[in-house]
């Protein structure tokens, strides 16, 4: 597994260490694993075992928990907190990874280079030997980040070894709890997204319009209650994670304490806070069945399996349930047709947070109807009056029957963005267009394109075409105001044809004719409205079903945009470097097969998707190639020359 020469007295005591991998590591003693890692290379770990051999732990510690057997899930998180590949795969998260790998905490350390990371394991691991009890961590690195309302959030940001530590605990924390979470959770949890809590909301409100708690936890990170979350965690975790609840964090150079609240930043923190709010669904419903008379108003919340009449494939849904709870992070909705119930559940829910030292906020938090509309996570959701009348009515009431449900519909149900979200994002574009006025239109294209599409991907599969449409439009005047401000002295026919042109089927599109580069309006990224499928009943990325999940990620579902997930269809899934599977928490790369600096495209033929990892590894072997190809030419002074 390892390629670096093992000492004569290691392999007599240990056998071969590249047939028996890293859990071999537990039978030796400090000084023969110092002794092995002195001969470390970052480089040369292949990370398609390490992967295989830390998966398969959290799948069977997953496995063990949905069944019941709580010791048996407790030894085997025990043993990949322990384990030398775990420790090496955390590792490998917040280094390389993470898109904060290269900030600081309070130390300034970071671990950029493979001598570094290789440092930073033997630190763990030096830690995990001499026990857990004798770890301090050091007190979180405040810095406050603007939030999309104008106010100012609270970051805090642990030292790297710190941020190492809890990726460890978090490998064997997250599969045990994964078992236990609610199906009602999308919020920080692999292999789901906010796209899958939307269409959950849409899927119940689909039928009929109903009322609606619109709710959101003030605070939630900030004022979570440390003895509540403290008996939620395992005996074995609980002193680990009480001493990053209690590290405390520096600001404007003083040190203060923490004696509530999980500090957003931390590794950790995003499931310490689904820890927290876990089994609000389950004890909303026991409460409500609870009421006099109020069991047929709830439901029953047997679980079904139902058979898909187009597909034949069978899932499993809970068809008697009558009330709904969609919830991502500290943002929920409640959903039932009758106003009593979601009055009742909205006192309910405040004193259920109580107890866990939070509160709803009175700013957000409102009961509607659907007719009203609500927003939640960049969406706004609502029934409108049916407006088909005339003889294309009578049209709809002589066809199919969805075309007749269709026609004799009250209401007609609407997701769309917010009109907020709309202005910031045009806002965001108009001024990226305003800084960039000596920009070649390539550049322009360059610029513009990822933050076009990131935005249009989020709502493409919505009722966006309005949206989009409105959009197209502003941007071809703003893109217009561009063009003839470069050219002040020509006719505006001049300037249209030199800017805009013929693409596709399209007229009127902003091009640089020079390097045949187009903008791809946000029109273009729009896919049939509601043709995204949300994550199954109770499914869970460590359930074991590796082909469910592949199939998921290439069909764009997860976080992958479209154009990754058609290369990764066009792979079968898999890295062509590592030849190992792609899963939906690994960070992935385009690679160039010929570079651009070499006359290479930004088209599919030349683009292959790669591991994050496999992608450096990649670049590494061209820049030794390069230096080996190094030659020393000149006069009297020699000079190096590269090829």
């Amino acid at each position: 597994m390892w390629k670096y020469p093992y000492p004569d007295w290691v392999l007599e005591r240990q056998g071969n260490p590249l047939s028996t991998g890293l859990g071999a590591y537990a039978r030796l003693d400090s000084r023969e694993i110092d002794v092995i890692m002195f001969a470390w290379d970052w480089d040369t770990i292949i990370w398609k075992k390490v992967r295989k051999l830390v998966f398969n732990l959290q799948k069977r510690i997953y496995k063990a928990t949905k069944a019941g057997k709580y010791s048996k899930a407790k030894s085997l998180m025990r043993l990949l907190q322990y384990s030398t590949c775990g420790i090496v795969y955390s590792v490998r998260k917040v280094t390389t990874d993470n898109t904060g790998k290269r900030t600081a905490g309070i130390d300034f350390k970071k671990a950029k280079t493979p001598k570094d990371k290789i440092k930073l394991v033997k630190e763990v691991l030096d830690t995990v030997r001499k026990g857990w009890d004798k770890y301090k961590p050091l007190p979180a690195k405040r810095v406050m980040i603007p939030k999309a309302n104008g106010k100012m959030r609270p970051l805090g940001i642990p030292t790297i070894k710190d941020r190492a530590m809890q990726a460890s605990t978090k490998l064997a924390l997250e599969p045990f709890y994964e078992a236990k979470f609610e199906s009602c959770s999308y919020g920080f949890r692999p292999g789901m997204g906010t796209k899958d809590a939307i269409n959950k909301i849409a899927g119940v409100l689909v039928k009929k319009p109903k009322w609606v708690l619109d709710a959101d936890i003030k605070g939630c990170f900030d004022n979570i209650d440390h003895k509540f979350l403290l008996m939620q965690i395992d005996t074995h975790f609980r002193p680990i994670v009480k001493q990053w609840l209690k590290a405390g964090y520096m600001y404007d150079n003083e040190l203060h304490q923490t004696e509530m609240g999980t500090p957003q930043g931390g590794t950790i923190s995003p499931l310490l806070a689904n820890i927290a709010l876990d089994q609000m669904e389950t004890d909303l419903i026991e409460h409500l069945r609870g009421i006099e008379g109020w069991k047929t108003k709830i439901g029953s919340t047997t679980v079904h399996e139902v058979t898909n009449k187009k597909s034949r494939k069978k899932y499993r849904c809970r068809t008697r349930l009558k009330i709904d709870l969609v919830r991502y992070a500290d943002d929920f909705v409640v959903i039932h047709e009758d106003r009593e119930v979601i009055e009742e559940s909205k006192r309910f829910i405040e004193e259920w947070l109580k107890i866990r030292g939070l509160t709803l906020s009175q700013e957000k938090t409102k009961i509607v109807h659907s007719t009203e509309g609500f927003d939640f996570l960049g969406h706004h959701i609502r029934h409108y009056e049916n407006q088909i009348k005339g003889t294309y009515k009578l049209k709809l009431l002589n066809g199919t029957k969805n075309e007749r449900n269709r026609a004799n519909a009250t209401h007609v149900m609407r997701v769309e963005p917010t009109k907020e979200k709309i202005k910031g994002h045009w806002r965001e574009i108009s001024d990226t267009i305003s800084k960039l006025k000596s920009a070649t239109p390539a550049k322009l294209i360059e610029i513009l394109q990822p933050k076009m599409t990131g935005w249009a991907n989020y709502y493409k599969e919505t009722h966006s075409s309005e949206a989009f449409s409105k959009l197209d439009h502003l941007l071809y005047k703003r893109l217009s105001q561009w063009a003839y401000r470069r050219h002040p002295n020509k006719g505006k026919k001049w300037v249209v044809e030199k800017y805009f042109g013929h693409s596709g089927t399209r007229n009127w599109m902003f091009m640089d004719k020079r390097v045949g580069k187009v903008i791809k309006i946000y029109s273009q990224h729009k896919e049939k409205t509601g043709s995204y499928a949300r994550v199954g009943y109770d499914r869970s990325y460590y359930d074991g079903d590796t082909a469910y999940w592949a199939d998921r990620l290439t069909k764009g579902y997860g976080d992958i945009t479209p154009s990754k997930a058609k290369m990764l269809r066009k792979q079968e899934g898999k890295c062509p470097h590592c030849h190992s599977r792609i899963t939906n928490d690994d960070l992935i790369h385009t690679h160039h097969k010929v570079y651009r600096s070499k006359g290479g495209e930004d088209k599919y033929h030349n683009l292959v998707l790669l591991h994050k990892h496999c992608h450096d590894a990649l670049h590494r072997e061209d820049i030794r190639k390069h230096r080996e190809h190094c030659q020393f030419k000149g006069g009297g002074v020699d000079q190096r020359v590269w090829y």
